[in-house]
């Protein structure tokens, strides 16, 4: 689509001059990201100017994951 994009593990990923001259930065984090490393990255955008910040779920996500059997024997 012709729009720049960059795959980063933290905040110390992102090259601040990626943000020069841009308006709009959408983040995207799989399920298994931990939350405060986008926390972190929200709060880095903010400090380099995204003050307004929207949160967008575009899937809702509503995976269950059941204790082994094993595990739930042992509980009963």
């Amino acid at each position: 689509m012709g729009v720049r994009s960059y795959l980063v593990n933290d905040r110390r990923d992102v090259d601040p001059s990626w943000l020069e001259g841009v308006r709009n930065v959408a983040v995207t984090a799989g399920a298994s990201a931990p939350e405060h490393l986008v926390q972190e990255l929200v709060e880095f955008l903010r400090l380099h100017g995204f003050h307004a910040m929207e949160e967008i779920e575009l899937v809702e996500e509503d995976v269950r994951f059941s204790l082994p059997a094993e595990l739930t024997a042992s509980i009963r």
